[in-house]
């Protein structure tokens, strides 16, 4: 007969630091955060900036690192830091290494793809950001009907 020996796990949470004052209210504010990563880096990127009730920043996360032209992106990795942290909102922001802001196909089918995870996570999904050394889009702001889509009952058990 074998011997057993029991085992106990412990889990641990430590707060690092106090949530941030610094709110996320505007395109632009983000923007600031990523504006040198952007002119340095000749990677495609995503980042989710995770957000408290009042879009106070929690916590800013790199959940992809792609290729000069791209990153593949599944949709439980971008809500994983949020959902862990306890936030309540997120925005996506991804570089251009090209150096053009516009957001791709791909960019805004992911963006419709994220809009509706967040719907069924109950997760507010404020903005995905296409940053370059040019500048920036906002496809919340120059595509605002992927906000709009409708959600319907038979998409989410699909």
């Amino acid at each position: 007969m074998k011997n057993w020996k029991a085992y106990e796990l412990v889990v641990k949470r430590k707060k690092i630091a106090e949530q941030s004052v610094e709110r996320i209210e505007q395109p632009a504010k983000a923007f600031e955060m990523f504006a040198q990563f952007a002119k340095d880096s000749t990677q495609e990127s995503l980042f989710v900036m995770v957000l408290g009730s009042r879009n106070n920043l929690i916590g800013v996360e790199q959940v992809y690192l792609g290729t000069a032209t791209g990153t593949s992106v599944r949709i439980a990795e971008v809500f994983r830091s949020c959902i862990l942290s306890g936030g309540q909102g997120i925005v996506v922001v991804h570089n251009h290494p090209s150096g053009d802001p516009e957001p791709s196909e791909e960019d805004k089918k992911l963006t419709e793809d994220l809009v509706k995870a967040s719907r069924v996570l109950d997760i507010e999904f404020l903005d995905h950001l296409v940053v370059s050394p040019y500048g920036y889009t906002s496809i919340r702001s120059n595509v605002p009907n992927i906000w709009a889509i409708d959600l319907l009952p038979q998409e989410v058990i699909a």
